[in-house]
This record gives C-alpha cells, sequence and structure tokens, in this order.
C-alpha cells in the first residue's frame, strides 16, 4: 500500500466510497458527504489529508488535525498536540494491518511536524478500532457523551 497525501482537489466520491463500504444507506452518505466537504477546505491550512493507495484505489484514510479539534485545546492546540481524525478503512480489508499502517504513518508524519502528542477519539462501541489504538500505545484520558445516548467517546492520547 501506498500512502499518499492529498491536496484536496480530489474526487470526494472516491473518498466516500470507503464510507460506503461500511452502509448502503443514502440518508448516512449525505452527512458524511457534507462533513468532507467542509474538512477539505482546511487542507493544508488545519488539516492534512492522507490516503492508503493499492492499484490506484483508495482503500483508507486518515486526518492528522493541527488545532481546533472540537473546539478543544486538549485535542489540538496548534503547537505540540495534534489530533488524528476520521479513520477509515474499506470494511472488506479491515483486519490486514491497513489501519496500523495509517496510524503509523500519521505519527511519523506528527513527529516531522514537531507534534510531542497525538490525541484521537474512539466510541466505545468500536471495540476493534479501540483496541487497536490501545495495542499501538494510546491511553484513555477523558470520556465524553456520543453521539447516541448508549455511547460514550473515549478520548485517547500517545506521546510520539
Amino acid at each position: 500500500m501506498k500512502i499518499s497525501e492529498i491536496d484536496g482537489a480530489e474526487d470526494v466520491e472516491s473518498l466516500l466510497s470507503i464510507v460506503s463500504t461500511h452502509t448502503d444507506d443514502a440518508e448516512q452518505l449525505r452527512p458524511a458527504r457534507k462533513q468532507l466537504l467542509k474538512e477539505l477546505g482546511e487542507v493544508r491550512t488545519n488539516r492534512h489529508f492522507y490516503v492508503g493507495l493499492e492499484n490506484g484505489t483508495v482503500v483508507a484514510m486518515i486526518q492528522l488535525v493541527l488545532n481546533n479539534a472540537d473546539n478543544d485545546p486538549e485535542l489540538a492546540n496548534g503547537e505540540d498536540i495534534a489530533h488524528t481524525h476520521n479513520l477509515q478503512v474499506r470494511s472488506e480489508l479491515q483486519g490486514r494491518g491497513i489501519g496500523r499502517r495509517m496510524m503509523e504513518f500519521v505519527e511519523e508524519k506528527a513527529r516531522e511536524m514537531g507534534k510531542k502528542t497525538l490525541t484521537l477519539g474512539v466510541d466505545d462501541s468500536n471495540e476493534r478500532a479501540a483496541g487497536l489504538y490501545r495495542k499501538l500505545g494510546y491511553r484513555l484520558f477523558k470520556e465524553e457523551p456520543g453521539r447516541v445516548d448508549s455511547e460514550k467517546c473515549l478520548f485517547m492520547r500517545k506521546s510520539v
């Protein structure tokens, strides 16, 4: 797999194709498309987008947010703390180490930018992702209510 930074001019549909492997509900994809377009507007100013490519197809994506992640300086402060956001791997390719490679890549990029700490948020119901992050050395530092009443968002961090 090749990992590349994108400049925002990429086809949004190719990025959304990763998300669509997790759902076939057009109603769920509509807000994802809107959010992705908003986030792409911050490319290289506050966000860095990285994609994993296999045979020219986008198979994974992740963002590195430099400042104001969820308006919380504990998550990204524009100085030494950055936030990983929206790691996505095509559903049929999960379990093959792609997520781990994307995280390791983004950690290296953060170090190159002079960041000392990386943070991330994960829903407590996403046990597979939370397990990956723990294996990579991320530790819980706070919890907040999730998007639905039955969920919590776990915020984790790691020194890089």
